[in-house]
């Protein structure tokens, strides 16, 4: 096989194990490597919850406990190595010291600490470095950690269930779900990858909805964030009751009702004041406000 469609095939490799870290790795960004040599995987692993393991340290630790030597090997890592102290070492210390030859990435880092210096280190230390394969795929992976670190807001996505005909609802009203089983799921699969969930007092107030992940088998549940211009949400909803469960709730107002916020703050939640001076909350102020809590 030709070097460009091996490399293809092992950042396909290293993507799958990417997937590894959907549900685990944020606001870390999610990332998949694979140590190769003589045409063998020796070691693979996936970016850890925050303040453990990255996916090259990982990929290192399973090559040993296999009990293979990692000199002399290529490392297919989808998004390009820290090169800075966070709450890990840099990871480019770590496969300079395990002695690989060489790094294909799928991506640089648009993290501003690291953005080309992980690259330069590897280089600077004589391993070879190549760039590109697979890249639109790995960031699409982590399009929201891309957003905040470009843009400096998170990326947005809405979930919007309608018919054909453009209703969300049965004429009367009634109706609690126009989709069946199957969609539910999806929207669900989409709520585990997200870093939070927002709604409007509207939707609380008919549906009386938890705004939690079910039925999808994830370590972590995303912040909630309610836009409730007065406060009015009761401590008595179910968004509300379940904060003791350890399901953050961040309710954000625009007029500064200090008695219901002080009733919010008993119930465990989390309020906020960004008001458009209209009465309304200024939901472009609440966008910048979440990527700087490191929402992506």
């Amino acid at each position: 096989m030709p070097s460009d469609a091996l490399d293809l095939s092992w950042m396909h490799q290293a993507l799958r194990r990417a997937d590894d870290a959907l549900h685990r790795s944020d606001p870390n960004p999610r990332v998949g490597c694979v140590l190769v040599k003589d045409g063998l995987a020796i070691g693979e692993g996936a970016t850890q919850a925050p303040g453990h393991a990255h996916a090259e340290v990982e990929a290192l630790r399973d090559a040993r406990e296999r009990g293979l030597d990692a000199r002399g090997a290529t490392a297919y890592v989808t998004l390009e190595p820290c090169s800075h102290f966070g709450r890990t070492p840099p990871c480019v210390d770590a496969l300079i010291g395990a002695g690989v030859a060489r790094v294909v990435a799928a991506m640089e880092d648009p993290y501003p600490l690291v953005a080309g210096r992980g690259f330069a280190a590897l280089r600077s230390a004589g391993i070879v470095v190549d760039i590109g394969p697979l890249a639109e795929a790995a960031r699409e992976l982590n399009v929201g950690f891309v957003s905040r670190m470009t843009r400096g807001r998170p990326w947005v996505r809405m979930k919007l269930a309608a018919s054909l005909d453009g209703q969300s609802a049965l004429a009367n009203g009634r109706s609690q779900w126009i989709t069946g089983p199957e969609a539910r799921l999806d929207g669900h699969r989409w709520r585990a990858r997200a870093s939070a969930l927002l709604t409007g007092i509207g939707t609380v107030r008919e549906d009386d909805p938890r705004l939690d992940v079910r039925d999808v088998d994830t370590p972590r549940q995303p912040w909630r964030v309610l836009v409730d211009s007065r406060f009015e949400v009761s401590t008595d909803a179910r968004l509300v009751r379940n904060v003791v469960e350890g399901r953050r709730l961040l309710v954000v107002g625009a007029v500064d009702d200090r008695e219901r916020r002080a009733a919010l703050a008993g119930a465990g939640c989390e309020t906020l004041v960004l008001s458009n001076g209209t009465g309304k909350v200024d939901l472009v102020a609440l966008i910048d406000e979440l990527a700087r809590r490191v929402v992506n």
